[in-house]
């Protein structure tokens, strides 16, 4: 006979194990698909090279190349910063994974480096809830960065694109724009480079704002320039964090991710402009001809 002291312990035991295995399960239900998703882009990645650090002083000078700069037909030559930070990308790959597939987003000093597709019209919200290889998960799964539907005519070259990405615990998505209502966190990482098959985008951040999404409205289209100009000197007025107050905008980007400082339903939204692009043709004329190895 075992004394109600043993017995006691025993049942203690028995509960303490059985919490234990059903934490464990929660956890893992709970993680797998964030530890799921993580494995797939870190995967994609193999699409989307970086050029070789060693072949940049090769790419300042195209003559190395076996191409003339003089030449009438060569493309303006782009920004040392845009070629340093240009892309060998297997487009035709990552369309044949997604053919939604639009772009390519890079942010320095942050881990956002991830394929862009674009959003249905008839399914606005499909990539908030679906991976770019079309794995569907609850909860957390962390979805794709997708470009808003009202954007689908023009794509990333759009006058006023909106970029969505989904916040989560492990920093990875558009997590690193959660906190740029600060000044110190929006100019850690201000700069932004873009990739579609046709164009290369630098873009610079220079506000972020905080708002609750069940009154917000984004606009991703305007009447005239002067609208838009009147409309990003309210949202410059609105922002907690600005770098710096643009005189003139040709194509306002705007990146919004969740955060919960403040409202159940807030977002944080971060601006950004264009202060560069250059055709594929022409980062591809003055790169070098290999991608830097992937380990």
């Amino acid at each position: 006979m075992y004394s109600a002291t043993h017995r006691a312990l025993r049942f203690l035991i028995a509960a303490c194990t059985g919490c234990a295995v059903m934490v464990s399960g929660f956890f893992g239900w709970y993680l797998q698909p964030l530890i799921s998703a993580d494995i797939e882009y870190e995967r994609l990645r193999a699409f989307c090279k970086p050029m070789d650090p060693n072949a940049i002083d090769n790419r300042s000078n195209p003559r190395e190349n076996g191409h003339d700069a003089e030449d009438a037909g060569a493309p303006p030559r782009p920004s040392s910063e845009l070629l340093e930070n240009s892309r060998h990308i297997d487009w035709d790959a990552l369309s044949t994974i997604n053919k939604d597939v639009i772009g390519w987003i890079y942010v320095p000093n942050t881990p956002i480096d991830y394929p862009i597709v674009q959003a249905p019209v008839n399914d606005s919200e499909k990539y908030l809830r679906t991976t770019f290889e079309g794995s569907v998960a609850y909860p957390n799964n962390q979805g794709t960065i997708y470009l808003d539907s009202d954007n689908a005519d023009d794509g990333l070259s759009s006058s006023t694109p909106v970029i969505y990405g989904h916040y989560q615990l492990n920093g990875s998505m558009l997590s690193s724009f959660s906190k740029n209502d600060s000044v110190d966190e929006l100019s850690r990482h201000d700069q932004v480079f873009l990739y579609t098959p046709t164009t290369m985008f630098h873009v610079e951040l220079f506000a972020g704002n905080i708002v609750d999404a069940s009154t917000e409205k984004i606009k991703t289209s305007f009447t005239s320039r002067q609208a838009l100009a009147s409309w990003i000197k309210e949202k410059l007025d609105e922002s907690e964090a600005v770098l710096y107050r643009p005189s003139s905008i040709d194509q306002l980007f705007t990146f919004v991710t969740c955060s919960y400082s403040r409202w159940k339903d807030q977002r944080t939204l971060t601006y950004g402009m264009v202060i560069e692009s250059a055709s594929a043709e022409a980062v591809e004329y003055y790169s070098a001809d290999e991608p830097a190895s992937v380990d």
